[in-house]
């Protein structure tokens, strides 16, 4: 009995030695002093959950990741990047090439509806796009790295704001502090329901289309009701504008090339009955899969309103607003991110066609290369921007793994 109990002991203690070191060899980070904790990292991201901050408001959110970084001394902590932003700088010993990895940091102007405990306690604002999530798992990638330092170049952890409003990258690319930081390669995930938990999905070449948001504002002059003829009302040139840009949007269904039209919003005058209306408005979203064909679309709009406002002799104002470049993986970082999928044993979901919505960090693409891919959140899982949508704490560690990875392929 006994001379049994200690052969199963001496073949647990076996098996549990080699699966200690068999995840040594795949993760890096198991050693006496270990600083990766999958449990402070879950904290982190239901605390970034319950405090979430809209776009260019992150002030609590920067806060709250710099107390949380700030124990792993990394060479260089870079605070109010381009906004709230916050980057962290882990330097290898010999010289090499600088590898950026970059996580969203704000949140969207939703009501949450999940009664989660940690459930937002900001009213109005939620984290149903999962950027809490996608900023833990830099976390967790900068616990790593405290762990075991690049061997060469740098690596630089961005931690953006303002990524919903497409005007966080170009504010971070227009800081003076990032031109020490700007990056020969960078990387970026989002998680992505609909599809199964873990798995990798990557898009050669074009990942997320680029798009824009066109503001039209039509200036008449108001007159009483009974005496419409004495004001200037722009309700036949706002008529004729949603009508011709919805001929507009039809037409380019038929084209080639991905071209995608949306109305969104609008306004004529005030809610008066005694009143004529002097003024209206007329929003919309454009969308393409190439940022030259963005632009043709955005001249096209924009000549058409003039023209439309001038036959009506109304004045007119327009504006663009939450701009975003297409994002175009370069071929060389997504073999790599397939590459980095393969050793952690993650299914690789190649897509076919690029997905219509748009990605700010499209925008770094004009500074380096870059590769932007999926990580499956679940079949089952609430679309993103649903005000019932949480981001799985289970994808964090295999996310990390993913992050690790490619940080150990270009800087050892």
């Amino acid at each position: 009995m006994h001379a049994t109990n200690f052969a199963c002991k001496v073949t647990a203690f076996s098996f549990v030695s080699i699966l200690r070191a068999a995840t040594a060899q795949k993760s890096y980070f198991c050693c006496m002093n270990q600083i990766y904790n999958i449990e402070k990292l879950v904290a982190l991201r239901r605390e970034l959950h319950t405090n979430p901050e809209l776009s260019g408001k992150e002030v609590e959110t920067h806060k709250r990741l710099k107390a949380f970084l700030s124990p792993l001394n990394a060479d260089e902590m870079i605070e109010n990047l381009g906004g709230n932003g916050l980057a962290l700088v882990f330097k290898g010993k010999e010289k090499g090439k600088k590898t950026l990895f970059r996580a969203d940091i704000d949140a969207l102007p939703i009501t949450e509806k999940t009664a989660l405990a940690y459930a937002s306690q900001n009213a109005g604002v939620a984290h149903v796009c999962g950027h809490d999530g996608h900023s833990t798992i830099l976390a967790g990638l900068a616990m790593r790295l405290a762990e075991k330092r690049p061997q060469k170049g740098e690596v630089i952890l961005l931690f953006q704001p303002a990524e919903e409003t497409g005007e966080g990258a170009q504010q971070v690319i227009d800081d003076p502090k990032y031109e020490k930081l700007k990056p020969n390669l960078a990387f970026a995930l989002h998680n992505l329901p609909g599809f199964d938990n873990n798995t990798i999905i990557i898009k050669r070449d074009t990942f997320a289309a680029a798009s824009v948001g066109l503001k039209i504002k039509l200036h008449g002059r108001t007159a009483h009701a009974s005496q419409p003829e004495t004001g200037l009302s722009p309700a036949f040139a706002l008529a004729e504008i949603i009508k011709g840009f919805t001929e507009m949007a039809e037409r380019w269904t038929q084209s080639e090339k991905f071209k995608l039209l949306t109305l969104t919003y609008a306004k004529l005058g005030e809610q008066a009955f005694g009143t004529a209306p002097g003024e209206a408005e007329c929003w919309m979203t454009i969308r393409s899969y190439e940022d030259e064909a963005l632009h043709e679309m955005e001249d096209e709009c924009v000549k058409s309103a003039k023209q439309i406002a001038d036959r009506n002799g109304i004045a007119i104002e327009l504006s663009r607003h939450e701009p975003f470049a297409a994002t175009v993986n370069d071929a060389q970082a997504t073999a790599m991110i397939e590459k980095a999928a393969e050793a952690n044993s993650l299914k690789i979901i190649q897509l076919d066609t690029p997905f219509k919505w748009s990605e700010d960090f499209g925008q770094f693409g004009q500074c380096s290369p870059i590769a932007l891919f999926g990580i499956g959140s679940g079949l089952k899982q609430p679309a993103l921007h649903n005000p019932d949508f949480n981001f799985p704490d289970s994808l964090i560690d295999p996310a990390v793994d993913m992050f690790e990875h490619l940080c150990r392929q270009n800087n050892g």
